[in-house]
């Protein structure tokens, strides 16, 4: 496993950090301690550590994300009968909402909820059962509560044999149309203009800071074993960068990194929330904890929690970038304090996040349209210099610029039976021939030369 200088740094700096916090924990060192028993100690202190780290670490990759049994309380949850369309489950946070306790709620028709109920009703039967994303049913007036007769934003899904219906303040739709709509429209020009995928992400945080007004919008995109690196980054004067960085795929767990493919965007408006647990705590319908993978409302992992907090960051969101059905990476919006995120802002922040994605997709598409050219050019090339001189090795010492760069080497050895041509940069001919045995022990070296 191959890390940058920067990122072992970073884990030296940390693992030093944590012996440190240990140390003190266990008070002032003695006096009359040698200086090299207190530092052994403090070494025992950081492997007892990294052990415990590595059981939190297996722990929370068993963590089952998706079925909190609770929400974040910027809004408040319902869970419909499909069919009946009677409230199954509700979330506790109800009676902060609408002064209504869950037993009020519970096994009531929407009709007898909500004004209008029978509209609401056939907008419901719409929702696709194949596209899992909430979808804006309206904003809805309650007939009964402390919000009776206000207009109360209303977002709805199916999953899980429910209807999930989330309710949360509402948003100005007609400030949202007037600005969102055309800064998403020029965005998106901006996107197709763009040369590469450096630059795509470096248009994308800029305008994801500009829409929600974070503190420090970045990119990072993720390696064949999930660590991850800061591509771009936009950020107000007092936040820290983190361009350049790099960190462990263990920060991210297995299951998380299914959910970000799944909800392509995730909001945590304020890390010191209080959950909202449902009532009941089960599905009547499965006898099981509630899916909440799709909910906007879904409650996070405390541990997620704790690790905003150690980076002074109390409000986030997470956007996916999806690449051929795979997570290539994430934007990632910090705030140090708790902000709000409304729908139709959620909204546009999706459908940016979906365009870069094709447009990565597009773009790494067309580098590996254009490779594969390449080697065809490589191959008609070698193969014509072979043919003219009647010899393999003769053919490739003529175009070594091109061998070189269709095997993608900085230097290569040709090897037959009575010679050894060497290109580019490479160990002494001596050094080479030797190889030649250990290379090839199990095959006879034959008159066509090895390259």
């Amino acid at each position: 496993h191959v890390r940058s200088r920067r990122q072992r740094q970073m884990c030296i700096r940390d693992r030093v950090h944590t012996a440190q916090a240990i140390a003190a924990d266990r008070g002032p060192a003695r006096p009359s301690m040698p200086f090299g028993l207190e530092l052994k100690e403090i070494i025992l202190a950081s492997s007892e550590t990294s052990t415990s780290l590595s059981n939190a670490i297996a722990n929370c990759a068993k963590e089952p994300i998706h079925i909190p049994g609770s929400i974040q309380p910027q809004g408040f949850l319902m869970v419909f009968d499909e069919q009946a369309l009677t409230v199954l489950q509700v979330s506790e946070n109800v009676a902060d909402w609408l002064a209504l306790q869950p037993d009020q709620l519970l096994g009531r028709h929407l009709d007898e909820l909500l004004e209008d109920g029978a509209v609401l009703a056939e907008r419901l039967t719409q929702l696709s059962d194949e596209d899992t994303t909430p979808f804006h049913i309206g904003d809805v007036r309650f007939r009964e509560g402390s919000r009776r007769g206000e207009l109360t934003a209303m977002v709805a899904h199916r999953f899980d044999q429910v209807l999930i219906a989330e309710f949360e303040t509402i948003s100005n739709t007609i400030t949202a149309y007037n600005t969102l709509y055309p800064m998403v429209r020029t965005f998106i020009g901006h996107l197709q203009g763009a040369n590469d995928i450096d630059e795509l992400c470096r248009l994308s945080v800029a305008e994801v800071k500009r829409v929600t007004g974070f503190g420090r919008v970045k990119i990072y995109s993720f390696d064949a074993d999930g660590n991850g690196l800061v591509h771009a980054e936009c950020r107000d004067d007092d936040y820290p960068s983190y361009l350049g960085l790099s960190f462990p795929a263990s920060d991210i767990p297995p299951q998380a990194r299914q959910l970000y493919v799944a909800n392509r965007i995730r909001v945590i408006e304020d890390a010191n929330y209080r959950p909202s647990p449902l009532q009941p705590a089960c599905n009547p319908l499965t006898g099981k904890p509630l899916d909440l993978s799709y909910a906007t409302l879904r409650s996070v992992s405390p541990v997620h929690l704790q690790y905003m907090r150690n980076m002074q960051t109390i409000a986030s969101m997470s956007i996916s970038i999806v690449v051929e059905g795979q997570l290539w990476g994430l934007i990632s919006c910090h705030h140090a304090s708790a902000r709000s995120v409304g729908f139709q802002t959620r909204t546009a922040c999706e459908l940016l996040g979906r365009m870069l994605s094709l447009q990565i997709e597009a773009k790494i598409a067309h580098a590996r349209t254009q490779h594969l050219l390449q080697l065809r050019k490589h191959i008609v090339q070698m193969l014509s210099a072979m043919a003219d001189r009647d010899s393999v090795s003769e053919g490739l010492l003529a175009l070594p610029d091109t061998f070189l760069a269709f095997a993608q080497a900085s230097g290569a050895a040709i090897i037959s039976a009575s010679r050894c041509d060497l290109i580019g940069q490479t160990p002494p001919r001596d050094q080479v021939n030797a190889l030649v045995p250990v290379s090839y022990t199990h095959l006879t070296l034959p008159t066509t030369p090895y390259v």
